[in-house]
């Protein structure tokens, strides 16, 4: 239990963007931020590799993975899996506290705080999948933050505003709830996560191509 305490604190910390793809991580150090021991931080370190959120690599550690084409799509593709769901069913859907979030997000975007954008979208996602009252699906929630911003920090350290694209759509879902269309707003959000991963492999592209 306490490795698996360890390792959601790592992905929490990943979410936030402490961490850069492929980065190493000090064993050391971490052990000593948590309070553990190292056995018990390579126990989560191996709950992290089983994920697909770290690599180990013989004779010289664990590292944080980078962000491929594959690794946005897969991310995306669960998300698209498990958010619209939510809207479409989810009993206990709080769109008053969605609103309220679009509300603090467009406060960020005028005080240009983008890291409290971030963390305002990744609430109002959170809020979505919360309508199904699942623990689990909140963990994996946890989990596919951690992918996502792995796969979009490189973007960020050229494009700091590149996030604030997607407060239109989180509006646009509350009006359509709002109306009563929840088909229509579970439609509308499959196919914008979809295209999000699209616009984020792009720019993973031209970074990598030296185009940015």
């Amino acid at each position: 239990m306490l490795a698996h305490n360890v390792s959601a604190e790592v992905r929490r910390a990943i979410s936030r963007g402490e961490f850069a793809p492929g980065q190493k991580l000090n064993e050391v150090a971490l052990a000593e931020r948590f309070g553990v021991s190292r056995n018990t931080l390579r126990e989560a370190f191996a709950m992290l590799t089983a994920e697909g959120l770290c690599e180990r690599i013989p004779n010289r550690g664990v590292f944080l993975a980078t962000p491929t084409p594959e690794f946005v799509t897969d991310t995306f593709r669960a998300r698209a899996a498990i958010e619209p769901a939510a809207l479409l069913w989810g009993p206990d859907l709080d769109v008053d506290r969605l609103d309220e979030l679009n509300k603090e997000a467009r406060v960020a975007i005028e005080e240009e705080d983008d890291d409290l954008l971030i963390a305002v979208n990744q609430a109002f996602h959170h809020v979505v999948l919360a309508a199904m009252g699942s623990k689990t699906l909140g963990d994996t929630m946890d989990q596919l933050d951690a992918f996502l911003r792995l796969a979009t920090l490189p973007i960020l350290e050229r494009d700091p505003a590149f996030n604030r694209r997607f407060i239109e759509v989180n509006e646009h879902i509350v009006e359509l709830v709002q109306s009563g269309d929840r088909q229509a707003a579970s439609d509308y959000l499959q196919v914008q996560l979809m295209e999000q991963a699209e616009a984020i492999i792009e720019m993973i592209e031209k970074i990598n191509n030296g185009a940015v």
